[in-house]
């Protein structure tokens, strides 16, 4: 399994991907390796599963490197809606999408600017960011889709949305994103904030930075606040980067000492992440763009109400789950309304049994085997 060079340093949900369903297909007897970077050593594999298309040059040097080797190639893009991104840069930029937004008008070209910007600050990343220059991002990316022999894609959506920006025709199975054992099988789990009495809280995981919209959620939580004149606590989990969002931090901080009823976490061990989905009253995903949005799938799975952005999530949900606009903060807040009202939702049995990464990895099993036929 080949991930994006910084992958393994920096996490993200393509990491839990990748980890996830390499630890279901080791207990199907496969033998796997996680790696990154252009200087792997494919020539002693049966087959190469390459992860992550948006934003990243590298996966087409992967995928020609595969292609040379004449070995099968299997890619999951992970692949977000262009239209989607584009609405987020031109209403909700900071940082340096200001500037990307103001110099180029197609995304893939904001991009490639982006990945010159990041390559300062991982020095591996300077080729193939320099190669998407020579070529174009999105050209490369159209030949990834080619050389691949099946896209494995999260959601229906996700395989039209491709084609639609691609302009490309491919063999893909829709392979749905899964919870973790830990999230079936809770058992008794211990309250994270019995000491500090955080009691009916809202929780949002994921990294601190716009597309995640923390700050648009702290003034839905307010005026949430404001409508049952409670106290109600919002905690958040995710880690900073003044490496990439130093604006969006900044106001993110300021936040947090202006409102001490918000908690944040830098970190929590993905396996003590279901305690704090199940002792809080609602879980809320407003993201601007997500893949699935699995964060609202784990509230779910750990008896807690979830509010939710977009149509991949809602592929994903149906009616379990109560949905908002990212960019409007008064719908925030009355998706956070309901569902903080709502009655524990319910899981029936099919649910559990299709999002899991046992069963990912069943199926990414048949499609490796499909390929070496």
């Amino acid at each position: 399994m080949l991930g994006r060079i910084g992958l393994l340093e920096q996490g993200g949900g393509d990491k839990v991907q990748i980890e996830n369903t390499a630890k279901e297909l080791r207990k199907l007897g496969i033998e796997v390796d996680i790696a990154t970077g252009l200087k792997t050593d494919i020539s002693s594999y049966d087959l190469v599963h390459v992860f992550q298309l948006d934003w990243t040059p590298e996966t087409y040097l992967y995928a020609k490197k595969v292609k040379e080797a004449n070995k099968p190639l299997i890619l999951s893009p992970i692949h977000h809606s262009v239209k989607e991104v584009i609405k987020f840069d031109e209403t909700y930029a900071f940082d340096l999408r200001r500037l990307s937004k103001l110099l180029f008008r197609k995304q893939h070209a904001r991009d490639t600017f982006k990945n010159v910007y990041r390559s300062f600050f991982d020095l591996r990343k300077f080729g193939p960011t320099a190669k998407s220059i020579l070529v174009g991002l999105k050209k490369m990316h159209r030949k990834t889709l080619n050389l691949a022999d099946t896209v494995l894609v999260q959601t229906n959506l996700e395989a039209f949305d491709l084609k639609d920006t691609y302009g490309v025709d491919f063999n893909w199975v829709k392979v749905p994103n899964g919870v973790g054992e830990q999230f079936l099988n809770l058992g008794d789990v211990e309250d994270p904030f019995e000491e500090e009495e955080i009691q009916d809280y809202l929780f949002c995981v994921g990294r601190i930075e716009p597309r995640k919209n923390q700050l648009n959620i702290i003034e839905a939580a307010k005026l949430m606040r404001a409508e049952f004149n409670k106290e109600i606590p919002l905690v958040f989990v995710g880690t900073k980067s003044t490496k990439r969002h130093f604006e969006y931090v900044w106001r993110f901080n300021r936040a947090l000492k202006a409102n001490p009823w918000i908690k944040h976490i830098s970190r929590v061990p993905y396996e003590e992440i279901p305690a704090y989905f199940h002792f809080a009253k609602v879980g809320v995903s407003a993201s601007w763009f997500e893949t699935t949005g699995l964060t609202s799938l784990e509230a779910l799975f750990c008896g807690t109400n979830a509010v939710a952005a977009g149509p991949r999530a809602k592929e994903y949900l149906g009616d379990k789950a109560f949905y908002c606009r990212p960019d409007d903060v008064t719908s925030i807040k009355d998706a956070l309304v309901k569902a903080y009202k709502a009655s524990p939702p319910k899981i029936d049995s099919a649910m559990k049994k299709e999002y899991t990464w046992k069963n990912a990895a069943k199926k990414t099993l048949e499609v490796y085997e499909n390929s070496l036929k």
